[in-house]
């Protein structure tokens, strides 16, 4: 089944009345990209192929918006998505969907293919579906939605969050959750400390992405956080002991840096946290320093301070559902680091 929907592209502006010319406003910090200006400019670097923002929009428009490349050119409101909180995902799930394909390329079956990610997507616009309507419930709306409301709200969803409901479920067809008794035994048995078990880390972020838009910084504040990250490593004992205090004076994680950095009660699927960070955190041991860790928001570099089994789980017939869920979370976490790093993946917007 596709899920498929049209932009509407029609737009009459009045005329505005002549006003005097006002000075240009300030160059944005980050990198700013408009179609179809710059439609040949990188967006991405995954293996030997360049993904360019063209590919990008090319992809959104045949997939996920029919119109979406007539829109951008068309009305403003729509181009301004290029310089929104919505593009920087777009072009880490684009980048991460072509560095699986390089990896994966002859376990693909189109067909099965296509069936994962349909069903991706209808379930997670069925879950932003119920969210929705409890929120209209919990303020005293009407509940019962109209097949046209629907209808609008898939064609937003599809646009805004398609691209990741593509990754899942092509990650969800590379490693299927249909794994034996005797493998989820053999998982659990290999990774017991993960179910109950939480580690207490510290970490110093160096920010070389907008706060707001999580847009790459221009070229001049890219240059700074690269200046900033050398002088913070140079900084660090090699016995990671001034640890805390670097992050205290140079972290800019706001929430944490006057705690030094520390993060408490991390689990190794955390939501709460990027899966780069809860992924080094746990590979560490206590007293480590890791290499610089790149999520979303910048560069990191992790203390992993301590670990602590909190809760202790047998292999049960209840407890299955769980070792399956952590199971398959982890097999597919696992496919897509390895594509990253096979590729050399490397995000330019």
């Amino acid at each position: 089944m596709h899920l498929r929907s049209c932009l509407a592209i029609a737009l009459s502006l009045p005329l505005a009345a002549q006003e005097p010319a006002t000075p240009p406003p300030a160059a944005p910090h980050f990198l700013v990209r408009r179609y179809p200006q710059d439609r040949d400019v990188p967006i991405a670097q995954v293996g030997d192929r360049t993904l360019t923002l063209g590919d990008l929009v090319d992809h959104l428009d045949a997939r996920h918006h029919p119109g979406f490349r007539q829109a951008l050119e068309a009305r403003p409101e729509i181009q301004r998505m290029l310089q929104s909180d919505l593009v920087a995902p777009w072009v880490r799930h684009f980048a991460d969907l072509e560095a699986l394909r390089q990896a994966f390329g002859l376990a693909i079956d189109e067909p099965k293919l296509e069936a994962a990610q349909s069903a991706a997507l209808k379930e997670s616009f069925q879950g932003f579906l119920d969210t929705y309507v409890a929120d209209r419930r919990a303020n005293g709306r009407p509940t019962e939605l109209s097949q046209r409301l629907v209808n609008s709200l898939l064609a937003d969803f599809q646009l805004r969050q398609g691209l990741g409901a593509e990754l899942q479920g092509m990650l969800d067809h590379l490693e299927p959750a249909d794994y034996t008794r005797t493998q989820l035994q053999e998982f659990f048995q290999a990774n017991a400390r993960v179910f109950g078990g939480r580690v207490t880390l510290a970490h110093i972020l160096i920010q070389h992405r907008d706060g707001g838009t999580g847009i790459l910084l221009a070229d001049e504040g890219f240059a700074r956080a690269s200046a900033r990250l050398a002088d913070v490593q140079a900084r660090l004992r090699p016995d990671g002991s001034n640890f805390e205090d670097v992050a205290r004076g140079f972290s800019d994680d706001t929430r944490t840096a006057k705690e030094g950095g520390v993060l408490s009660g991390v689990l190794r699927f955390d939501d709460r946290l990027p899966a780069p960070l809860c992924r080094a955190a746990w590979l560490l041991r206590d007293g480590d320093v890791s290499d610089v860790v790149e999520t979303q928001y910048g560069w990191h570099l992790v203390k992993r301070l301590d670990f602590a089994q909190q809760v202790f789980i047998l292999f049960t017939d209840d407890a299955i559902p769980t070792i399956r869920q952590v199971m398959h979370r982890s097999r597919q976490e696992d496919r897509l680091f390895a594509a990253r790093e096979r590729a050399r993946l490397r995000l330019l917007l």
